[in-house]
């Protein structure tokens, strides 16, 4: 390889840093979000309104806090994948960058 396209390689090496870190940032702020749309608006409403519930809410509001947790998964399952797709592929290119440096050194 020329010393061209090993500056390309390290270029897009470094470059392809970013997209992996603000995807790694993203991760991290909506899962609060995530968490916070599980675990708050079902049993805020229990606690609430407990004197006011009659049996068949409970079941309801079971019902629903079961649909919820299913949602904010599939939705935090959709999210890490994409998190993991950018790492791989900065990994992918830093390895590349790499490999290319140590076959030039090699020659040289």
């Amino acid at each position: 390889m020329s010393g061209n396209e090993i500056e390309t390689l390290k270029r897009r090496a470094f470059e392809s840093q970013a997209e992996p870190r603000d995807a790694v940032r993203a991760y991290g702020r909506a899962s609060w979000i995530r968490f916070a749309a599980t675990f708050i608006p079902v049993p805020l409403v229990v606690v609430v309104f407990r004197l006011y519930l009659v049996d068949w809410h409970y079941y309801v509001l079971g019902g629903a806090f079961i649909v919820i947790a299913m949602v904010m998964y599939d939705l935090d399952t959709r999210a890490a994948a994409r998190r993991d797709k950018a790492l791989a592929a900065a990994k992918e290119a830093r390895a590349a960058y790499r490999l290319a440096r140590t076959a030039a050194k090699g020659r040289a």
